[in-house]
């Protein structure tokens, strides 16, 4: 069934004309962590709403959540007529449209499901952001410089995965409650600092294809469970397409037709029949708005007398890039603050909202009305809002900081904003 209270919920949910206001209670992504807890061992608060998990917290021997990154509500709209596997919860199941947290960013989010932490926990919001441990601009996911074309640049310079993600992960939490867990992820970042610090305390399997996941999950399925398990899955290739060719190309219909296909085939109906009480979930971290690279506005070249303004690390070195373009977060001096928000409101009226972060910190954004330390040391004192399909990039350096993406995410449009959660019972 489609949860029409979380629709309902959801279309409340708004800030401005044109932008969402994030939520993190009853059908918000930040509660997921806490709803996984309580279906396993049948405790926990700040969980999703009761109807998310189709009217009753049952307990479970196993919890699988698949992450399929990118595939907001507006794309769960748009196919699930096309896919038996997602038209089964327009009739079964239920579907509820859910809140990303903001910024709507993968860095955010990833971090939230493996932390059980919300990004004013955490302080890990963006592709970019300050690190005041390294004091530079880092992109965490890579753990590299910001503009590295490598990876691991961090590690080489002897920090370590644990120095900047310093977090007791869900299943380490999960672990002193007697659960198991295992975490599937793509080869090519299994294995990366990131990942390791984030997974720490899981089982990983480090999958080639998507299919041999699904193969050894069947597996893992149809055997009985020694002890309560979380299995947590993820497919990145939806939004890896929807950058790269936009979310209208052949590529980007091609990668959702091929996740919830082989979910269909080689997962769902090999378990008709499963002796274990296995719930099923599926969520996405965001959704995508389309960008053009062509009609980005390249904010050194509008406002060159930003650099002026702009806070420097102990070397000297302006901290920029802070977000992506669908949410650039500028560091400006205190001093300058006032004037900077005027200049670019004027530079980029009918284009974007340019805010002061205090004020999202104040109406809680982050997750909390009071956010941390860590976030505070972190986080830009000014954030450049795009409106629907327009982009604001950061620093534009040639073969560094450049905008080649066809669709983003990262701001507060519905379309990046509103996300799903599926549910369903395997027994």
């Amino acid at each position: 069934m489609i949860n029409a209270k979380s629709l309902s919920v959801l279309k409340k949910a708004q800030w401005t004309s044109c932008f969402k206001r994030p939520l993190y209670r009853d059908y918000a992504f930040s509660c997921i962590p806490n709803t996984i807890t309580k279906l396993l061992t049948g405790t926990g608060k700040d969980t999703l709403a009761e109807d998310a998990v189709c009217g009753s917290w049952e307990r479970f021997d196993c919890v699988i959540l698949f992450l399929i990154d990118g595939f907001g509500w507006k794309f769960f709209e748009g196919f699930a007529s096309k896919y038996p596997f997602l038209n089964r919860f327009t009739k079964e199941g239920a579907a509820s449209k859910i809140s990303a947290e903001f910024p709507s960013t993968t860095a955010a989010h990833i971090t939230s499901i493996n932390t059980g932490k919300k990004v004013s926990e955490t302080g890990i919001y963006e592709w970019f952001y300050y690190e005041p441990i390294a004091d530079r601009m880092i992109a965490p996911l890579l753990f590299s410089n910001a503009g590295d074309h490598e990876s691991g640049t961090l590690l080489k310079e002897g920090f370590t995965g644990e120095q900047i993600f310093p977090f007791e992960t869900i299943y380490q939490k999960l672990s002193k409650k007697k659960v198991r867990s295992l975490v599937m992820q793509q080869e090519g970042i299994a294995h990366s600092p990131y990942s390791k610090a984030m997974f720490a305390g899981a089982d990983l399997f480090a999958y080639a294809h998507f299919p041999d996941a699904l193969d050894r999950l069947v597996s893992l399925c149809k055997s009985p469970f020694k002890d309560p398990t979380y299995i947590f899955v993820y497919f990145g290739d939806i939004d890896a397409m929807g950058h790269r060719h936009g979310i209208t190309s052949p590529q980007f219909a091609d990668s959702i037709e091929f996740c919830w296909t082989m979910i269909e085939n080689r997962f769902w109906q090999k378990l008709s029949s499963c002796p274990n009480r296995i719930a099923t979930m599926f969520t996405a971290d965001h959704g995508m708005t389309p960008v053009n690279p062509k009609t980005t506005i390249l904010l050194n070249q509008i406002c060159p007398q930003l650099s002026q303004m702009v806070k420097r690390n102990r070397k000297g070195l302006p901290l920029v890039p802070a977000g992506s373009c669908r949410d650039f977060f500028l560091h400006i001096e205190k001093k300058d603050l006032a004037e900077a928000q005027g200049l670019l409101q004027d530079k980029l009226k009918g284009i974007a909202d340019v805010v002061f972060t205090e004020e999202l910190l104040k109406e809680g954004f982050f997750g909390a009305k009071t956010p941390s330390k860590r976030l505070k040391d972190r986080i830009g004192n000014l954030v450049v809002l795009p409106y629907p399909n327009e982009s604001v990039f950061w620093w534009f350096e040639k073969h560094r900081f450049e905008q080649h993406f066809y669709a983003a995410h990262g701001g507060l449009t519905p379309d990046e904003m509103e996300s799903i959660f599926l549910f369903a019972k395997l027994y």
